[in-house]
């Protein structure tokens, strides 16, 4: 692992609400699967749940807004998804939680209102599969300032998944994407998004030669670190998808003793 400098720049604009389509995400997915046979597992899952996700976000076309519940629809298509996927602990899961539509509405506002801690890591994957889009679905009709000094989303509250640089003006500025509505605005290049550590001397970067797309951000006040999906490297790179397909940088992280912030969408990796 290198580390480098993170150089200090000030942004402040709007919210932007710019997301990644779902065909991006899913082109991403199969081109990444096919050059990376390491990451095939999990992108084979990430792959059938975009897909599922995909389609939930389709009903809404032309809606304006919706009750969380209409995704409620989507449960004997999330039921087929589970067996698909043929995991336990989802299957556990959904059975849990059977066809009672009181108990999935007060799953999905819990997650959607970060009210309580997901009784499992199944529960929280399953909930994020029928929010997401809905969330996205939500933001994208807002228009709200962000203030590059917060981490979290400024338009429905939760904290960022990844980083981004972009090309700007011969550099780069860095934007956080939103772990739940996958919205995207931009914040302070040097700023660690846990406890607000700006002294660039405490924020290492820390990058891979043969990962060229993604990079950790790393803070030494807190021990926490976020990836950055870096665009200005691989300009293709989609985060929801680099970052499942860069899990060795979070291995290598948690090694050197850093927590990330928020786990990526599995709920990986694990303390």
């Amino acid at each position: 692992m290198r580390r480098g400098p993170a150089a200090s720049l000030l942004l402040h604009c709007f919210h932007t609400m710019k997301t990644f389509t779902w065909d991006q995400r899913i082109a991403r997915a199969e081109k990444l699967m096919k050059e990376q046979p390491s990451t095939q597992q999990a992108l084979g899952v990430y792959l059938k749940a975009a897909r599922f996700q995909k389609k939930v976000a389709q009903s809404f076309s032309g809606a304006g807004h919706t009750d969380i519940r209409v995704v409620l629809k989507f449960l004997p298509d999330l039921k087929a998804l589970v067996g698909d996927l043929n995991s336990a602990p989802l299957q556990k899961a959904f059975e849990s939680l059977g066809g009672d539509e009181e108990r999935w509405t007060g799953l999905l506002m819990e997650h959607w209102e970060q009210k309580a801690q997901p009784e499992s890591p199944a529960h929280a994957f399953l909930a994020w599969l029928l929010i997401q889009p809905y969330a996205q679905h939500m933001m994208a009709r807002m228009a709200a300032q962000a203030n590059t000094e917060l981490p979290q989303c400024p338009g429905c509250g939760n904290p960022p998944q990844v980083s981004l640089l972009r090309e700007f003006n011969n550099s780069a500025k860095r934007s956080l994407v939103c772990s739940m509505c996958a919205s995207e605005w931009d914040t302070l290049r040097t700023l660690c998004v846990n406890c607000g550590e700006a002294d660039k001397d405490k924020l290492p970067v820390f990058t891979a030669e043969e990962i060229k797309q993604a990079r950790i951000e790393a803070c030494d006040n807190c021990k926490t670190y976020i990836k950055c999906v870096d665009l200005t490297r691989d300009g293709h790179a989609v985060p929801q998808v680099d970052d499942l397909a860069t899990l060795a940088l979070d291995l290598w992280a948690h090694e050197q003793g850093y927590e990330r912030t928020h786990p990526n969408i599995f709920m990986l990796p694990a303390e």
